[in-house]
């Protein structure tokens, strides 16, 4: 009896630590080899929980923090700067409004749009957020924290998803509750940490500049004064000497 109670607490064990080197959902596109992201933008999430739309920011940082702590990426736009950027471009608004709505509604990425955003952005990647679990419950006298995110990485020239993976995580507590911002950057760096090997983006030679050669001075040549003979009319008188008596 004592044996197999080892056995069970061993295989339950094994089984917890499997389900934590893993992802609840994880799928990578059949071509994503061939995909080489650059520079990425993190949009503001796609979906979020009710009541937790003033929450949204929070996500945003966390998966910025993650992607830039991948050292994967040439550069990750901050997140100030695309919000920025985004409330003083009407154009770029009505694209990212439009682009996660339809990708909410009906899953479907818009190329178009899709092309939009990169362009004012100066992007080739986008990486969009789901939030599924966000806040505190308490079940049986357990009080906890629950952050669950569903994050998407879509390559802007074609508007493909090259990978897709979603993962949550729960921290139980007594007296202080979890910061939900700090379990969600940590829950972005687990899922992160599955992001499939990409293409390594081809680095174009910096472009140098041809040498100016400055002209060659060249100095006058010198030039020997003229000598002048003076004519019958300009030579001077010539004075005879005296006679000497």
């Amino acid at each position: 009896m004592k044996k197999l109670t080892i056995l069970l607490s061993l295989s339950l064990l094994s089984l917890m630590v499997s389900g934590c080197a893993s992802l609840n959902y994880n799928e990578i596109a059949s071509n994503a080899s061939t995909f080489a992201p650059g520079v990425v933008v993190v949009l503001p999430a796609v979906k979020m929980p009710e009541g937790a739309d003033q929450e949204a920011d929070k996500v945003t940082k966390a998966i910025y923090g993650a992607a830039v702590g991948t050292k994967k990426f040439a550069r990750v736009i901050d997140q100030v700067t695309a919000k920025s950027q985004m409330e003083a471009n009407s154009e770029l608004q009505d694209a990212v409004l439009s682009y996660t709505q339809k990708l909410r509604a009906l899953q479907v990425s818009d190329k178009e749009r899709c092309r939009k955003i990169g362009e004012i952005y100066q992007a080739d990647t986008i990486i969009v957020a789901e939030v599924g679990k966000w806040g505190y419950f308490t079940i049986s006298d357990e009080k906890a924290g629950e952050v669950g995110l569903a994050i998407k990485m879509i390559d802007v020239a074609t508007g493909s998803v090259y990978w897709k993976a979603a993962h949550a995580a729960k921290e139980t507590y007594h007296l202080f509750k979890p910061n939900l911002g700090d379990m969600a950057l940590e829950l972005a760096e687990k899922i992160f940490g599955f992001m499939p090997k990409f293409a390594t983006r081809a680095v174009a030679p910096a472009a140098v500049a041809p040498a100016v050669v400055a002209p060659a001075v060249v100095a006058p040549a010198a030039v020997a004064p003229a000598e002048v003979t003076p004519t019958a009319e300009e030579a001077p008188e010539t004075l005879e000497a005296p006679a000497t008596p």
